[in-house]
């Protein structure tokens, strides 16, 4: 089957259903349909075909579901690429991955670009009045091994690099969903995943293709745990995912009674704890579904469903989805016996084509498998797992230096590479650091080149230019040199623990509105003292902290969103434009008996090792 089929067939069977809710549009199949086959003729006329990349920079919207449906009905294979990312980034990628085109609205992509552009918002031949003849859809010869879309994520030798999926593999898994978990046009599934994440793909597809309702949410919906609830409550719906450090901040504020409608919940990207499952259970009280897979294999690879069960031990991540084997493997590729640690390894259907444009990391990581037919391959995941006694397996870490911050796979040695590419640099190494318990942070150690000192802030700078920012350290040391082993390794536990203190400016608040917010941000930053202007992330915060802080905020009774602590970043600036929240739209409960630090350690604890 074909992403473009799967969903024509249930065209076909409810063209007058609701397909889409974006905003204030909402579209019925056959509305839907003729969107993405005007598109997908407009497409196929600049020369989209099979085996062809379209690249798509847009924010999630209705057009982003339009433009992935049309691609599929033209053959070729989509590539997300997120307008948020650094420039360098998305140039490097487009060079990499060479799409014959790009779909945006009027924001230019980046200069040089040679294939064509499609502005959806300035293109003549896409009027969205509905067409009394709508246009017959392009019927390319598409194979089930061509490819369906290419993501990129974080990659070890310096560059992201593109994971190659096709549509045996991606129908496979989408049809696996369905038999697993049998949505029906009843249900509502939210898309809130970005979609550069693999993830997005089952929250796009799966929903169409069996007749349900597609909810999609506001471009940085994802990060806020008080529009999510609101969405859950005004939509009904009934599906969504969660990376688990997303799901302990939703948890932490999320009022019980407004989630009534959830049917299921499904988690992947992190490690699930014992400890947020059982908090799961004591306030929703529907399936937790853990999820398993890279990106290499068509997301998902395992499954487990999670019951109420405590003082139980960390979930484990399941057992193999249809069509589909796991190995674990000794160094010699020998398979080893229940109850020992090796590595994992994935065959069947879902193994995608390998890496975009780099053969010899794809044979590195795709191997011959010694347990198949003759030329099938395995994919090497990296991850160490064992086999339970009742037949499931356990996540036991990594073989790498590969980590995840909040289900963004993320290898330390792109951002060192990056870090090491900066003048005034000689050596750069990155870690990510537990200095406080719970409390997981990116940080960089650099060596001078010559005399000259580097320039945290300019590095941090310079780095956030290049890489998305969830790959920034949170601070950046420099070292006169590097603390080795006695054998002459790196010794990573002597490396220095950041001073966040020292970087505080001191101003004291002016205003009653910033000495709430400065004590706020030194609670949920578990520090002893902020200044008005210091800055949130150059304290050592992040997304999930900043969630934290609006939560704790709106408490006390001050509305800012998540974009807001990113856009002023410090207490002086947000209590220009803190709103006074008279009604508190999410009231705790019993759960919130934790402290700041508490709740931030929940939502980083899935990230421990």
């Amino acid at each position: 089957m074909l992403l473009a089929q799967l969903v024509e067939s249930q065209v076909a069977r409810t063209p007058h259903a609701t397909a889409v809710i974006c905003g204030g549009t909402t579209l019925t199949y056959a509305a839907l349909d003729q969107q993405a086959t005007r598109l997908a003729a407009r497409l196929a006329a600049l020369g989209a075909r099979p085996e062809q990349l379209v690249a798509v920079a847009l924010p999630r919207s209705q057009q982003m579901i339009t433009a992935l449906l049309a691609i599929a009905k033209t053959g070729a294979a989509y590539l997300p690429v997120d307008p948020a990312y650094p420039p360098d980034r998305i140039r490097f990628m487009l060079t990499d991955a060479r799409p014959a085109g790009i779909i945006t609205t009027s924001t230019q992509p980046p200069d040089g670009f040679p294939g064509w552009t499609l502005h959806l918002d300035q293109d003549p031949h896409l009027d969205q009045d509905p067409l009394p003849h709508p246009p017959a859809p392009p019927r390319p010869a598409v194979h089930p091994a061509n490819l369906a879309y290419v993501i990129y994520t974080s990659g070890s030798t310096g560059q992201p690099k593109g994971c190659a999926i096709t549509h045996a593999g991606i129908a496979n898994r989408l049809v696996w969903m369905q038999g697993r978990y049998s949505l029906t046009p009843e249900d509502r599934v939210l898309q809130k995943t970005p979609f550069t994440f693999d993830v997005s793909v089952w929250e796009f597809f799966w929903p169409l293709m069996v007749g349900a309702v597609l909810v999609v949410a506001a471009p940085d919906g994802h990060q806020d745990p008080s529009y999510l609830t609101a969405v859950i409550r005004d939509h009904r719906i009934t599906v969504i995912h969660f990376v688990p450090s997303m799901l302990a901040a939703f948890l932490a504020v999320a009022p019980p009674g407004d989630l009534g409608s959830l049917r299921q919940v499904m988690v992947s990207g992190e490690e699930l704890s014992a400890r947020l499952r059982d908090e799961f259970f004591r306030h929703i009280h529907v399936p937790l579904h853990n999820l398993y897979g890279p990106t290499e294999t068509s997301v998902d690879v395992t499954s487990f469903e999670c019951r109420p069960d405590p003082g139980a031990g960390a979930p484990p991540i399941g057992e193999p989805i249809w069509n589909t084997r796991a190995f674990v493997l000794g160094p010699g590729l020998e398979l080893v016996p229940h109850g020992v640690t090796g590595e994992l390894y994935v065959a069947g259907a879902g193994l995608g084509r390998g890496y975009l444009n780099r053969p010899g990391l794809t044979a590195e990581r795709f191997v011959a498998c010694p347990f198949g037919q003759p030329g099938e391959r395995m994919y090497r995941t990296g991850d160490l797992a064992r086999w339970n006694a009742g037949g499931q397996l356990e996540f036991a870490g990594r073989v790498d230096s590969q980590v995840k911050i909040r289900g963004f796979r993320v290898e330390l040695g792109e951002i060192e590479a990056a870090l090491a590419r900066q003048p005034a640099v000689a050596r750069a190494v990155v870690t990510l650091r537990e200095d406080r318990p719970g409390i997981k942070r990116l940080t960089g150690y650099v060596e001078p080149d010559g005399n000259d000192r580097p320039d945290a802030d300019a590095l941090r700078r310079a780095l956030a230019r290049m890489l998305p920012g969830y790959m920034v350290p949170s601070a950046i040391l420099t070292v006169d040199e590097f603390p080795l082993t006695p054998s002459g390794k790196l010794d990573r536990r002597a490396l220095p623990a950041p001073d966040y203190i020292a970087e505080s400016s001191g101003r004291a608040p002016r205003t009653a509105t910033e000495a709430r917010l400065c004590e706020l941000f030194a609670e949920i930053l578990d520090l002893p003292r902020v200044g008005a202007d210091d800055g949130f992330f150059a304290l050592g915060g992040d997304s999930i902290m900043a969630i934290g802080l609006v939560g704790l905020a709106r408490a006390a009774g001050l509305g800012f969103t998540v974009t807001d602590v990113f856009e002023r970043q410090s207490a002086a600036e947000l209590a220009r434009s803190a709103q006074t929240v008279r009604e508190v739209p999410v009231k705790a409960r019993p759960l919130v008996s934790l402290s700041p630090q508490q709740l931030v350690r929940l939502a980083h604890e899935v990230e421990r090792g």
